[in-house]
């Protein structure tokens, strides 16, 4: 791999944080504030505040039943949470004596399994991601859908599918006919305003537009990136990709912003 794996982000400035066991299976990261990371991790109804320097967890707290979880947004404080099947948790005041939660069921479409949700800039409303759905075709496609904010509802149907032959015009280095439309996370970048999105089974890292127009799309290394599942920045523009453990030890990517 080339040492300039984004046009702003550089190999030789990242750096590689050991996760503890707790974190084996993390799935979703979030920035929140200034300086803290917090996560999630696919077999427990937890959120875990992490320090991003060491990897330690500094706090933790238990939101509902065990649960395949895959993402988290935090808004003003609240943190949404997304089980695999789409489902949504409001978590008020997470880490607090008043915390509360309260769960939002997805609409029925069949077999579902979804791993990534974004909060939109253009509207109060969470994006969430289909990995694999019945409703598209096969690994072709992903079907996003609207959680609105205001109303606490999803859209029954989706409003945006993100298809390979959008993506195929501006893939970096390789064919990409045999990409798998299946992302696994999804943050906005706080500097650039543009989304980008990474998929685990599918190796492959594409920065987007806020409208979900793909801009750029780029191969990753297997060996560096060996499953990742969580994505987000940080105020300053800092990229953080989390690893599943995958047999060995889950980790943090972390690549400084260099534009």
């Amino acid at each position: 791999m080339s040492e300039k794996f984004l046009k702003s982000y550089s190999m030789e400035e990242m750096t590689t944080v050991s996760l503890p066991g707790d974190l084996k299976e993390i799935s979703g990261l979030e920035w929140v504030g200034e300086d803290q990371l917090w996560a999630v991790e696919d077999e427990s109804a937890e959120i875990f505040q992490i320090d991003p320097k060491t990897g330690e967890i500094i706090q933790k707290m238990k939101f509902g039943k065990k649960a395949d979880i895959e993402d988290l947004v935090v808004i003003d404080g609240t943190a949404w949470v997304m089980q695999s099947n789409g489902d949504i948790f409001r978590v008020t005041d997470p880490f607090g004596a008043t915390s509360e939660t309260t769960q939002f069921q997805f609409p029925s479409i069949g077999k579902r399994d979804m791993e990534a949700m974004v909060a939109s800039e253009t509207e109060m409303a969470l994006w969430i991601f289909c990995k694999e759905c019945k409703i598209d075709k096969g690994m072709e496609e992903s079907s996003a859908f609207r959680f609105d904010l205001e109303t606490l509802q999803f859209d029954s149907m989706p409003f945006k599918r993100l298809e390979r032959k959008d993506f195929n015009p501006v893939f970096q280095n390789q064919e990409s006919k045999s990409i798998k439309i299946q992302p696994a996370a999804a943050a906005f970048h706080p500097i650039e305003k543009k989304i980008y999105m990474i998929s685990s089974s599918g190796n492959w890292l594409s920065i987007l537009g806020a409208d979900l127009t793909p801009l750029e799309v780029h191969w990753l290394d297997p060996i560096l990136f060996k499953q990742p599942e969580g994505l987000t920045f940080d105020p300053a523009g800092n990229l953080y990709i989390s690893n599943e453990a995958a047999g060995g030890l889950s980790n943090l990517l972390i690549f400084r912003y260099k534009p």
